[in-house]
Protein backbone atom coordinates (compact mmCIF):
# COMPACT_ATOMS: atom_id res chain seq x y z
CA UNK A 1 0.00 0.00 0.00
CA UNK A 2 1.55 3.09 -0.80
CA UNK A 3 1.11 6.36 1.12
CA UNK A 4 -0.13 9.11 -0.46
CA UNK A 5 1.67 12.33 0.68
CA UNK A 6 0.85 16.38 -0.50
CA UNK A 7 3.00 17.83 -3.06
CA UNK A 8 5.37 20.21 -1.80
CA UNK A 9 4.94 23.56 -3.07
CA UNK A 10 7.78 25.46 -2.06
CA UNK A 11 10.39 22.81 -2.05
CA UNK A 12 12.93 23.14 -4.84
CA UNK A 13 13.82 19.53 -5.92
CA UNK A 14 17.16 19.37 -5.24
CA UNK A 15 15.74 19.87 -1.59
CA UNK A 16 13.19 16.92 -1.47
CA UNK A 17 16.44 14.65 -2.75
CA UNK A 18 18.38 15.89 -0.37
CA UNK A 19 16.04 15.21 2.00
CA UNK A 20 15.41 12.15 1.37
CA UNK A 21 19.17 11.47 0.79
CA UNK A 22 19.52 12.06 4.51
CA UNK A 23 16.29 10.20 5.63
CA UNK A 24 18.07 7.53 3.93
CA UNK A 25 21.86 7.41 5.55
CA UNK A 26 20.56 8.13 8.99
CA UNK A 27 17.34 5.37 9.08
CA UNK A 28 19.80 2.35 6.85
CA UNK A 29 23.35 3.23 8.60
CA UNK A 30 24.22 0.85 11.22
CA UNK A 31 25.29 3.75 13.72
CA UNK A 32 22.24 5.76 13.49
CA UNK A 33 22.84 8.23 16.71
CA UNK A 34 26.81 8.66 15.07
CA UNK A 35 25.06 9.77 11.95
CA UNK A 36 22.82 12.08 13.36
CA UNK A 37 25.90 14.04 15.48
CA UNK A 38 27.63 14.21 12.24
CA UNK A 39 24.47 16.36 10.48
CA UNK A 40 23.99 18.30 13.29
CA UNK A 41 27.47 19.10 13.58
CA UNK A 42 27.78 19.28 9.75
CA UNK A 43 24.43 22.21 9.94
CA UNK A 44 26.25 23.89 13.12
CA UNK A 45 24.01 22.91 15.71
CA UNK A 46 24.59 21.81 19.22
CA UNK A 47 23.27 19.70 21.07
CA UNK A 48 21.35 22.13 23.42
CA UNK A 49 20.19 24.07 20.09
CA UNK A 50 18.80 20.98 18.49
CA UNK A 51 17.14 19.91 22.09
CA UNK A 52 15.04 23.32 21.98
CA UNK A 53 13.96 22.13 18.91
CA UNK A 54 13.11 18.98 19.44
CA UNK A 55 11.44 19.48 22.74
CA UNK A 56 14.34 17.37 24.39
CA UNK A 57 16.27 17.92 26.89
CA UNK A 58 20.21 18.39 25.59
CA UNK A 59 21.31 14.95 27.66
CA UNK A 60 18.07 13.01 25.59
CA UNK A 61 19.99 14.07 22.39
CA UNK A 62 23.01 13.30 23.76
CA UNK A 63 21.90 9.69 24.46
CA UNK A 64 20.53 9.69 21.16
CA UNK A 65 24.14 10.47 19.61
CA UNK A 66 25.66 8.10 21.63
CA UNK A 67 23.08 5.20 20.68
CA UNK A 68 22.09 4.50 24.28
CA UNK A 69 18.26 5.61 23.28
CA UNK A 70 16.96 5.04 19.91
CA UNK A 71 15.49 7.99 18.17
CA UNK A 72 11.68 7.44 16.58
CA UNK A 73 10.80 7.84 13.36
CA UNK A 74 8.98 11.34 14.14
CA UNK A 75 12.31 12.79 15.76
CA UNK A 76 13.83 11.88 12.26
CA UNK A 77 11.28 13.52 10.28
CA UNK A 78 11.75 16.51 11.97
CA UNK A 79 15.89 16.35 12.38
CA UNK A 80 15.85 16.17 8.39
CA UNK A 81 13.51 18.57 7.96
CA UNK A 82 15.41 20.72 10.31
CA UNK A 83 18.98 19.97 8.24
CA UNK A 84 16.77 20.67 5.07
CA UNK A 85 15.87 24.19 6.32
CA UNK A 86 19.33 25.04 6.76
CA UNK A 87 20.63 23.78 3.55
CA UNK A 88 17.95 25.52 1.93
CA UNK A 89 19.04 28.77 3.92
CA UNK A 90 22.69 28.66 3.53
CA UNK A 91 21.62 28.43 -0.64
CA UNK A 92 19.55 31.10 -0.82
CA UNK A 93 22.23 32.92 1.55
CA UNK A 94 24.85 32.30 -1.35
CA UNK A 95 22.83 32.51 -4.43
CA UNK A 96 21.55 36.32 -3.06
CA UNK A 97 22.86 38.95 -0.90
CA UNK A 98 19.41 39.03 0.68
CA UNK A 99 17.27 36.16 1.71
CA UNK A 100 13.73 35.76 0.50
CA UNK A 101 12.01 35.79 4.00
CA UNK A 102 8.71 34.77 2.68
CA UNK A 103 9.99 32.06 0.72
CA UNK A 104 11.55 30.35 3.95
CA UNK A 105 8.03 31.70 5.97
CA UNK A 106 7.02 28.96 3.67
CA UNK A 107 8.94 26.26 3.16
CA UNK A 108 9.66 26.25 6.98
CA UNK A 109 5.52 25.89 7.64
CA UNK A 110 5.42 23.29 4.87
CA UNK A 111 8.14 21.39 6.72
CA UNK A 112 5.90 21.82 10.21
CA UNK A 113 7.94 24.54 11.70
CA UNK A 114 6.03 27.68 13.18
CA UNK A 115 7.87 30.94 12.70
CA UNK A 116 9.34 31.28 16.47
CA UNK A 117 11.36 27.90 14.71
CA UNK A 118 12.32 29.16 11.57
CA UNK A 119 13.95 32.04 13.86
CA UNK A 120 16.09 29.61 15.76
CA UNK A 121 17.17 27.44 12.61
CA UNK A 122 17.34 31.14 10.95
CA UNK A 123 19.95 31.79 13.50
CA UNK A 124 21.81 28.36 13.16
CA UNK A 125 22.05 28.26 9.76
CA UNK A 126 23.07 32.17 8.87
CA UNK A 127 26.03 31.70 11.65
CA UNK A 128 27.77 28.58 10.87
CA UNK A 129 26.95 29.80 7.27
CA UNK A 130 29.32 32.96 7.99
CA UNK A 131 31.77 30.63 10.00
CA UNK A 132 32.54 28.59 6.86
CA UNK A 133 32.82 31.48 4.79
CA UNK A 134 35.55 32.97 7.46
CA UNK A 135 37.18 30.02 7.28
CA UNK A 136 37.45 29.68 3.43
CA UNK A 137 38.52 33.38 3.46
CA UNK A 138 41.37 33.08 5.78
CA UNK A 139 42.92 29.83 4.14
CA UNK A 140 42.69 31.66 0.81
CA UNK A 141 44.87 34.47 2.59
CA UNK A 142 47.00 31.68 3.75
CA UNK A 143 47.92 30.70 0.31
CA UNK A 144 48.91 33.89 -1.24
Amino acid sequence: MKVASKPLLYAPEWLVSFEKEAASEIILNQDTGETIREYRTRYGMSQEQLGDLMNLRRESISRIENGSVTPTLGFIKKFVNAVSLIEAIRVERAQHKEIDVHFLENLAKELGFSREELTGILKVAVESYDKKLIKIQKSLKEKK
